[in-house]
């Protein structure tokens, strides 16, 4: 008798891709020592569809399937099926998609205020958040601080045991630089009254070029308490609009639009320096198969198949899951 043996899974191979990316699904054993009917695929971005890649079988001469490649599976509960027909017999596999929240941290303002005005109130439903897409200590979000100028700004812990704030703060106007914030223990009433950062939030330093002041790019490390500000003024630029292309940003719909003619090519989002030496931050498809919606920093070029007149969409409130969307008018 052998001293050990190899399990193989019916589905011997299984390739899926979800919002852009290709995940491998990977069989997982019961405590028996069998194999489980449940193939697991760990995402980034989580979806509600998937399209097959690649699909083989340990006995492809005794098993096959109606799912084959090209075929999109459709996940309920962040679960899809597979149909597997093996010596006349069917039997159901499971894809079962995994996906772990990234860690993030509250933005709270002077002038968040509660139903009697109280200020630097955290309301948890509505606030706005910067999240660590790398499941780390660095942190991100764009923040619309549109309504607002010269309020403080501060950071708070998820579990709200602590917040981080910097006492000063910009003057003259920047548009871009850095403060180590200190740590504060949370008052435990809600409200966490910060010294800082403060600035003028909708500066444009007479720039005809911003439109849209008061987005600003916010990251955090939360070893070195750093957070790097960054005001933003989104377009878009490639041989799609063949210039750079301003876009209007809209604080209601929480989203940056652009209504333009393009041309048959592609393009990406890029910020416009509202000060000279101000970083520049590029953002495109996220995806490697075609237009999936979603966005990563830098990225692959958004194609436009056809010219015609388009709205382009931003929308960068939910952090780190940027998204965009392409739409023939």
């Amino acid at each position: 008798m052998p001293t050990s043996a190899t399990v193989t899974s019916t589905i011997s191979g299984l390739v899926v891709t979800i919002e852009g990316l290709d995940y491998t699904a990977v069989p997982t054993l019961k405590a028996a020592g069998s194999l489980s009917d449940t193939l697991y695929v760990t995402v980034k971005v989580p979806g509600t569809t998937g399209i097959v890649r690649q699909i083989s079988f340990a006995d492809s001469t005794s098993a096959s399937s109606l799912v084959t490649t090209g075929s999109t599976l459709t996940f309920v509960n962040n679960v899809a099926n597979i149909m597997v027909t093996q010596s006349q017999t069917d039997h159901v596999y499971y894809v079962k998609m995994l996906y772990t929240p990234p860690p993030f941290m509250y933005f709270v303002k002077t002038s968040d205020k509660d139903v009697n005005g109280i200020k630097y109130y955290l309301n948890t439903a509505s606030a706005q958040k910067i999240a660590s897409g790398t499941y780390d200590g660095n942190f991100e979000g764009y923040i619309d601080l549109t309504a607002t100028n010269w309020d403080n700004i501060g950071l708070i812990q998820s579990d709200k045991s602590a917040y981080f704030d910097y006492n000063g703060g910009w003057w003259p106007e920047q548009s871009s630089g850095s403060f180590t914030l200190t740590k504060e223990t949370s008052p435990a009433t809600g409200y966490y009254p910060c010294a800082g950062p403060w600035a003028d939030w909708n500066w444009t330093n007479n720039n005809a070029s911003i439109v849209s002041p008061g987005i600003w790019k916010v990251n955090y490390n939360s070893t070195t308490n750093v957070v790097d500000l960054l005001e933003t003024q989104f377009a878009i630029s490639g041989s799609a609009p063949g210039s750079v292309q301003k876009m209007t940003y809209n604080s209601f719909a929480k989203g940056w639009t652009l209504t333009t003619h393009l041309l048959a090519g592609s393009f990406r989002f890029t910020t416009i320096p509202v000060a000279a030496n101000d970083p520049v931050v590029k953002l495109g498809e996220y995806g490697t198969t075609g237009n999936t919606g979603n966005l990563a920093s830098v990225g692959n070029n958004i194609d436009v198949a056809t010219a015609g007149s388009y709205l382009v969409t931003l929308d960068l409130s939910n952090a780190p899951y940027y998204k965009y969307s392409l739409q023939k008018q």
